[in-house]
């Protein structure tokens, strides 16, 4: 047992404001866990270690304060208000307002705070970095950003989600943002906070600001980051392997050990397959940004580009992502009363993505059903099911190979339409890909003082190209499909936003401030969209040349079914 002499410190903490003595103050000895606060009258004590004890004094609003005891019994503390603290501002409707002055329920992230995080996308970078916030996954497929929602509100249609804004811009998805990108992050989670946005708010509000360039006179500055994110299953599935999955159907009444035997299979040492391992496995996404800033009194600029190469735990490169997003932040002051600026960004991208869940084959259903007995591939035509054969024999096309001249395996116990997960992943290939412009133009006029006066020109122009070729293959009378078909199809939209809105605040005889908003918005959108399909059964291939080459609407054969 230790002991130490102890040492008390006393004394009185008051306001820097007001000299008048504060309720509630921490006083904490460092490297320890004690502690006091002040009572009614703003007096405290304390019993430290020794007489060259550090104490640490807090209070919400106010700065913190360390000091050393250095042999004295009392020390009266001025505590000194955190005008940082209070006078911070926060992004609000079409302005911003002091958070002091705020009665709303609003949640403010930091740039500083999701810069570094291991995730690449902008909305999974709210998890956990402010209350009120669910951030779901549901998908986990490369590009499929994730979704927001902020809990209290609930919708009958099928937006759950928040409205987004970006530097003034109304956007559907967050997912072309780098984290390292974004200055602040505000969420409006009641009415009060985001009814100026009116029904659209109706699951709340998520306004992004960008990043700037560097404060007056700032010295340019040149930054490259690179991120590499290992991704993998999040939890492992725990499935039958293959001698708990012979005593399951044994229970179930099958006589497995006649099963095995007709089968091919060894009943006491079976070959055993992990289907969750040949289908899923780790992957990487790797992230390059290199960002230029400048600034002086009379303007800012902000340029960054970002390159993302996403390859998703699905094994074979059937399942990738990649963007390439540029952006332009910049603003000058033409004069004392007037202000110019845009907030443009360019992006590119591509993906390949696997079926999740279709009625023509799905890739993740076999994966955690499929029987463990079943291999991966048959080298011959003898391992076949007897149903498999005579499908061969009369179309042998439907039986497919993959690309190391095996053939796709299926069960031999089990009649259902869970294939081969492998096979319905390689027989699909479905990619899209897209480019998008979205852009603001501003003015900020201040012709009195008090009042800005803004007008916005805001505008997203996005084109995306869809294309889906899927082949015909047999498995079981279940698992199949008898025709090869093909799709395309081209979206223009374009959306166009125009806002012009007024902010006056002023400040009566340095305690009462006033102030009032008056504005109007104007949206436009626009849509074209075209799409072909076509259809032909296993007999005439639908295609004109060579499959593997070809495998566009250009080279559809005419004799089959076109829509």
């Amino acid at each position: 047992m230790s002991a130490w002499a102890q040492f008390q410190v006393k004394g009185t903490i008051v306001s820097g404001i007001d000299s008048e003595p504060m309720i509630g103050v921490a006083i904490l000895e460092n490297g320890t866990n004690n502690g006091a606060i002040t009572d009614l009258t703003g007096n405290y004590s304390i019993q430290v270690r020794n007489s060259n004890a550090t104490i640490t004094v807090s209070f919400v609003g106010f700065k913190s304060q360390t000091i050393q005891v250095n042999g004295r019994n009392v020390i009266n503390i001025n505590m000194e208000e955190d005008t940082k603290l209070i006078d911070e501002v926060v992004v609000v409707g079409y302005g911003v307002q002091k958070k002091s002055d705020i009665t709303g329920a609003i949640a403010s992230v930091n740039g500083d705070d999701i810069k570094n995080l291991s995730t690449v996308d902008a909305g999974a970078a709210l998890q956990g970095k402010a209350a009120g916030i669910q951030v779901l996954n549901s998908s986990g497929a490369p590009g499929q950003g994730a979704s927001i929602r902020i809990r209290g509100y609930s919708s009958n249609s099928d937006k759950l989600g928040p409205l987004l804004i970006v530097d003034g811009l109304k956007v559907d998805n967050i997912q072309y943002l780098d984290p390292s990108m974004i200055a602040s992050m505000e969420v409006l989670k009641d009415a009060a906070s985001a009814a100026i946005y009116g029904a659209q708010a109706g699951n709340g509000v998520v306004l992004i600001t960008t990043k700037t360039g560097n404060s007056a006179n700032g010295r340019p500055k040149i930054t490259y980051s690179f991120k590499a994110i290992n991704q993998r299953l999040g939890k492992t599935p725990e499935i039958f392997g293959a001698k708990d999955w012979i005593k399951y159907k044994e229970l179930s009444g099958y006589d497995m050990k006649t099963l095995c035997q007709s089968n091919g299979v060894d009943y006491d040492n079976p070959q055993e397959t992990d289907w969750i391992k040949e289908v899923f496995g780790d992957s990487w996404a790797t992230q390059h940004s290199v960002t230029f800033q400048d600034g002086n009194d009379k303007g800012h600029f902000f340029t960054s580009v970002n390159y993302l190469n996403n390859d998703g735990i699905v094994r074979g490169k059937k399942d990738t992502y990649t963007r390439l997003t540029g952006q332009l932040n910049a603003d000058y002051q033409l004069y004392s009363w007037i202000k110019v600026g845009t907030n443009t960004s360019i992006e590119k991208w591509a993906t390949r993505n696997v079926t999740h869940q279709s009625a023509y084959g799905s890739m993740l259903a076999p994966a955690l059903l499929l029987d463990p007995l079943t291999p991966v591939y048959w080298d011959s035509v003898d391992d076949f099911t007897t149903d498999m054969k005579e499908q061969y024999a009369t179309n042998p096309e439907l039986i497919r190979k993959a690309a190391n001249g095996k053939y796709y395996a299926t069960s031999k116990f089990q009649m259902d339409d869970n294939g081969n997960p492998l096979l319905q992943r390689d027989r699909r290939n479905a990619k899209s890909s897209g480019f998008t412009v979205r852009g603001t133009a501003f003015a900020d006029l201040n012709p009195i003082d008090g009042l800005v006066m803004t007008s916005r020109f805001s505008y997203i122009i996005a084109q995306t190209n869809n294309h889906d070729y899927a082949e015909p293959y047999y498995m079981n009378g279940q698992a199949k499909a008898t025709d090869y078909s093909i799709s395309a199809s081209a979206n223009n939209n374009h959306y166009y936003q125009w806002e012009n809105f007024a902010n006056f605040n002023k400040t009566l005889f340095e305690k009462h401030n006033i102030g009032a908003m008056i504005g109007m918005s104007y949206t436009e959108y626009r849509s074209d969209n075209v799409s072909a399909s076509a259809t032909g059964t296993g007999g005439n291939k639908i295609l004109s040349g060579d499959a593997n080459n070809f495998k566009y609407l250009d080279y559809v054969n005419s004799a089959e079914t076109t829509t």
